[in-house]
């Protein structure tokens, strides 16, 4: 079973590209909406967050308060290394468990999508890393189309993900997303296809 990172900064489809992947019979791993359930529901994970965030950080009900932690991690680059490496190895581990149940049922990949660079030790456990790529202007412009956020909060948010040539040094494959749908789709198809057939 191939096991696939797939990453690129906010607005450049990966969404998409996982979309299209999981139509091809890949199970997908959310690395990111992982990381908010552990951040819910984990009691080891919720313990040393409070220690660096602060009790502010879930609502009454429990909940995740996700605007403010948002804007505290994505302001200050210190504390949001000091979550990444709370949250992160956990993160790790429920990958492990996905892919084991993933090649048991007998699924020909698995996709772990996420925003940030997969550190080394997740990259030796990827067969392949794909990367999507598109100029900022036009990442800015999707995410604005999909409404919620305003311009200063998508730029903090780019600013706070790596450069564009980071991802791009890190991939074996990189998707540029800058034309049609179709353009993408077509080019997910091909570099599926070859990495089944390889």
């Amino acid at each position: 079973m191939l096991k696939i990172g797939l990453t690129g900064g906010i607005g450049s489809g990966k969404s998409t590209v996982r979309d299209r992947l999981q139509a091809k019979g890949a199970v997908v791993f959310d690395a990111d909406d992982v990381a908010k359930r552990l951040m819910e529901e984990d009691e080891s994970v919720r313990k040393d967050l409070m220690d660096v965030l602060g009790p502010q950080t879930w609502n009454e009900e429990g909940r995740l308060n996700r605007s403010w932690t948002a804007s505290r991690i994505f302001e200050d680059g210190a504390l949001r290394q000091a979550v990444n490496e709370i949250v992160h190895p956990a993160v790790y581990d429920a990958f492990d468990l996905a892919a084991a149940a993933a090649e048991a049922e007998g699924a020909p990949a698995i996709v772990r999508e996420a925003a940030l660079l997969p550190p080394t030790s997740i990259r030796q456990r990827l067969d392949v890393v794909l990367t999507v790529s598109a100029p900022k202007t036009m990442r800015l412009q999707r995410v604005l189309n999909r409404g919620g956020l305003s311009v200063s909060e998508i730029e903090a948010r780019m600013n706070a993900q790596p450069a564009s040539e980071l991802y791009e040094a890190l991939a074996d494959e990189i998707i540029c997303n800058n034309g049609s749908l179709e353009d993408l789709q077509s080019e997910v198809d091909r570099i599926w296809n070859r990495l089944l057939a390889s």
